[in-house]
């Protein structure tokens, strides 16, 4: 806020008027400036906010294009260079994608689940750090049909790169894992089940 603008006791009326425009005019500039301010913050705020959806989006997309074998949805979610160590998998971001749809053929049905996200965006960068579920029922030799859980982290760097957002890096860390005979009681018969997800499955959404 400008100061008070002090006048002389015997200042003409057109030298008051002369300080009061100028007066005028430096409230304005303040103004200005103020609101320039909050914008600019209020920009920075958004972008923030929209760079923290779209990765928390990257993040949750990576299970549910597995689990319906998307080759497409799952490719455009790593950057070529991408660094890739699960463990059991190490490699690029374009040798991922047929491990990782080669690896779901062998289950009937998949699902992965991500929560507990939690993410760091700096400009055009993220980490995130997110707890995931995965379970999975096939085939098995002893049990006929059998299901295995998988809990565990992902630990993640992600890139924006003309304005998209991809994995830059992705390592996994296992928390624990159990399997068993897939014994389903007869209430649950009539139940769907989700089997056989493909891009080509009539309730295949999201294309």
């Amino acid at each position: 806020m400008p100061h008070p603008i002090l006048l002389p006791k015997f200042a003409s009326v057109r030298t008051v008027g002369l300080i009061a425009r100028v007066g005028h005019a430096l409230m304005l500039l303040a103004n200005k400036a103020m609101v320039k301010t909050m914008l600019d913050a209020g920009n920075a705020t958004l972008e923030r906010l929209c760079a923290e959806r779209d990765c928390i989006r990257l993040l949750h997309a990576y299970g549910r294009a597995i689990d319906w074998q998307d080759r497409e949805g799952l490719a455009g979610l790593f950057w070529p260079d991408a660094t890739i160590d699960l463990g059991f998998f190490a490699g690029g971001g374009v040798e991922v994608v047929e491990f990782l749809l080669a690896n779901a053929v062998r289950s009937q049905r998949r699902f992965h689940m991500t929560s507990n996200i939690l993410l760091r965006v700096e400009g055009a960068s993220a980490l995130a750090d997110s707890c995931c579920v995965t379970h999975a029922v096939g085939p098995d030799k002893a049990r006929g049909q059998g299901w295995q859980l998988f809990l565990g982290r992902y630990l993640d760097r992600l890139e924006r790169r003309g304005g998209e957002w991809r994995f830059a890096e992705r390592r996994f860390l296992l928390n624990g894992y159990h399997e068993g005979a897939q014994d389903e009681p007869s209430p649950l018969a009539e139940v769907p089940r989700a089997a056989g997800l493909t891009p080509d499955h009539p309730q295949f959404r999201f294309r």
